[in-house]
C-alpha cells in the first residue's frame, strides 16, 4: 500500500475547487490523473477501508454544483482529471465523441460547435467538467444534456471493473439521474456523446428566438448560437470565478394544473412551461415575487440580475448560506404552496 500512500492528502482545503467558494477541508483526498490511479484507489478501498476512516465516497469535477456544508468532509474526495476525447464512429447523419469526466464541459461544446457538430450549442458556457454534467443532466435554453448522451462508463470500484450504463438505464431526469442516488462507489470515467451532423436550431426558448430573428435560418451554425447562449449568460450571471455561486441554486418546481390555474388567476404574469408532469414555475420568478432578488442579509444575496442565483461574498460559516436559502424557500411555500427544492449537491 506504500504506492498509494504516496498520493493519498490529508487535510486538503477544498475551496478553491469549488466555485461557491466554500472553505472546508477533505481528511482524505486524492488526485485521479488517470487509469492506474483509479484501478490503485480501489485497491486501497477494499483492502484498507477502515483504516482510512471512509464514509462514502464524493467524487468531485470543477465543484460547480456542490455545496460542502461541513468544515471538514470525510467522505473521501477524489479529484478527477483524466481528460482527453476522441470520435469513436460516425456515419453520414451523426457523430460519436468519447469524452473523459475531466474534460471542462463549456471547452467541449466549443470543440464540438467549432467542427459543425450541433446539439450541446444551448448548453454552452455553463460551469463544470464533463462526469458533473452527466451526473446533474445539466439543461438550459430549451435543450437537456441528456438528450445527447448515447452512454456512460463508470468505474465499480468495489470490483475494479468498467460498467457501461446505456441513456435509458442511466434514469435521466429534471437535474437528475441514477448517479445522484449513488454511494459513491461507481465513478464517471467517460460519457459518449451521439451529436448530429446536420445543424437543427433548438429556438424554443424566446430570448435565443429573438436573438436570431433577423437572420436567415439557414446561415445559423452551431458556433454562433454557443457564441449567443454565452453573451446571454455572461450578461445576466455573475462569473463565478469573481463571485462565488453554482449557477441556479433551486430547480423550478413543477406543480398540478389546478394548482398553477390558481396562481394564474392570482398572478396572471406568472412565468411557467409545460411538463409532462404538469406546469413548471420559474423558480426565480417566485424568488423575485417574495422579493429576494438582490437581496442581501449578511455574506449573502440572491443576484440582482437573475433571482435564481446565490452569491457568497465570504460566508465564514456555511450555515448562514444554508440559513437563507431555507428562508427563502420557507416564504415561497408560505405564499405560493410550493416547495422550493435545491439544485446542488450537498455533501456532509
Amino acid at each position: 500500500m506504500l504506492q498509494f500512500e504516496e498520493k493519498i492528502l490529508h487535510n486538503v482545503s477544498l475551496k478553491q475547487m469549488n466555485t461557491l467558494n466554500i472553505d472546508a477541508k477533505a481528511q482524505n483526498f486524492m488526485y485521479i490523473n488517470d487509469i492506474k490511479d483509479l484501478f490503485l484507489f480501489s485497491q486501497m478501498y477494499k483492502q484498507n477501508l477502515q483504516s482510512h476512516d471512509v464514509r462514502q465516497i464524493f467524487t468531485l469535477g470543477e465543484g460547480s454544483n456542490t455545496i460542502f456544508a461541513q468544515k471538514i468532509i470525510n467522505a473521501f474526495v477524489l479529484k478527477m482529471q483524466i481528460k482527453g476525447k476522441k470520435i469513436i464512429k460516425e456515419d453520414e447523419k451523426n457523430v460519436y465523441i468519447k469524452c473523459f469526466s475531466g474534460e471542462l464541459w463549456r471547452d467541449f461544446v466549443i470543440y464540438a460547435c467549432e467542427n459543425n457538430y450541433s446539439g450541446l450549442e444551448n448548453l454552452a458556457a455553463i460551469y463544470g467538467t464533463i462526469g458533473g454534467a452527466a451526473v446533474q443532466n445539466i439543461g438550459a435554453y430549451g435543450e437537456e444534456v441528456k438528450n445527447w448522451i448515447d452512454s456512460v462508463e463508470v468505474f465499480s470500484v468495489k470490483d475494479s471493473v468498467f460498467i457501461t450504463y446505456n441513456n435509458k438505464e442511466c434514469c435521466f431526469g429534471y437535474r437528475d439521474s441514477i448517479f445522484q442516488h449513488q454511494d459513491g462507489g461507481e465513478i464517471i470515467y467517460s460519457v459518449t456523446f451521439k451529436l448530429n451532423k446536420h445543424f437543427v436550431f433548438n429556438n424554443s426558448y424566446k430570448i435565443l428566438a429573438d436573438a436570431f430573428n433577423n437572420c436567415e435560418k439557414s446561415s445559423i451554425t452551431p458556433l454562433q448560437v454557443a457564441q449567443k447562449v454565452t453573451e446571454i449568460r455572461n450578461n445576466k450571471l455573475p462569473n463565478p470565478q469573481k463571485l462565488g455561486n453554482v449557477g441556479s441554486f433551486f430547480k423550478n418546481p413543477v406543480v398540478s394544473f389546478t394548482l398553477y390555474e390558481d396562481l394564474k388567476m392570482k398572478y396572471p404574469d406568472i412565468v411557467a412551461f409545460d411538463d409532462a408532469n404538469g406546469k413548471k414555475i420559474s423558480a426565480g420568478w417566485l424568488i423575485e415575487k417574495c422579493g429576494f432578488k438582490g437581496k442581501r442579509i449578511g455574506n449573502v444575496s440572491m443576484h440582482s440580475k437573475q433571482a435564481l442565483v446565490l452569491v457568497n461574498y465570504g460566508v465564514k460559516d456555511v450555515e448562514e448560506l444554508l440559513d437563507f436559502s431555507d428562508m427563502i424557500a420557507k416564504q415561497i411555500k408560505i405564499k405560493f404552496n410550493i416547495d422550493l427544492i435545491k439544485e446542488p449537491h450537498i455533501v456532509m
